[in-house]
């Protein structure tokens, strides 16, 4: 009886044994639109390893807005029709994207735990970018703005993509590691009817550094 309880204890010892590893670091953002800017941003994401060549791994990238470099114009109502002032104002388009991807690594070299190492693989990506028209301040009770001028809204993307990096294991320090993806879009809709989408593209590439912590338990 002893033995098999010896037995039984090792047995689910082994099988709680598990790894999974934290990330996080900086993050940069390049798509093909004319005259845009990269997006700054940040990333954190975990990896859980199949073996020391293949791991899976899960990713949340935010980009911080940007504006539209070329400004628009817009003609404010009075509000008093009595009032026959027409200022024009300047606005400009934000937007930013905060990306969910995940995906399949497969390292070669010394593998995932040690060393140096190539990776990559494919992933799937959701993205969000919030996008509005920002304009300077006027005296909103004297004027209004044309709701159609005025938009705000949210731009729902799918992707797909490949991806590949190199990596660098610390014994008891952890994993410094860069990347880059390169991701298509298949489908996008907006929550608004017509969207400014100057600053939207359906090729991105996202480049990233980080630092990497593996838990075991």
């Amino acid at each position: 009886m002893k033995n098999w309880i010896v037995i039984i204890m090792l047995v689910l010892g082994a099988n709680s044994f598990s790894q999974v590893s934290v990330s996080a670091g900086p993050s940069m953002l390049m798509g093909i639109v004319r005259d845009a800017t990269p997006w700054g941003g940040f990333h954190f994401g975990l990896e859980v390893p199949r073996d020391d060549q293949v791991t899976i791994y899960g990713r949340f990238t935010h980009h911080f807005k940007q504006f539209f470099p070329i400004p628009t114009q817009t003609i404010l109502t009075p509000i008093d029709p009595n009032n026959f002032n027409y200022p024009i104002i300047t606005g400009r388009t934000s937007m930013n994207y905060n990306i969910l991807e995940g995906g399949t690594r497969y390292y070669l070299g010394n593998g995932f735990d040690f060393g140096w190492a190539a990776y990559g693989g494919s992933n799937i990506m959701i993205i969000f970018n919030s996008i509005k028209n920002d304009y300077e301040d006027f005296d909103e009770t004297e004027f209004r703005l044309d709701p159609a001028n005025d938009f705000s809204g949210t731009i729902f993307g799918l992707g797909v993509g490949l991806g590949g990096g190199v990596k660098y294991t610390f014994p008891r320090f952890g994993t410094i590691f860069t990347d880059l993806n390169i991701s298509y879009m298949l489908l996008a809709t907006s929550s608004t009817p017509a969207p400014d989408a100057s600053l939207y593209s359906p090729l991105i590439f996202n480049f990233n550094l980080g630092y990497r912590r593996d838990i075991i338990w």
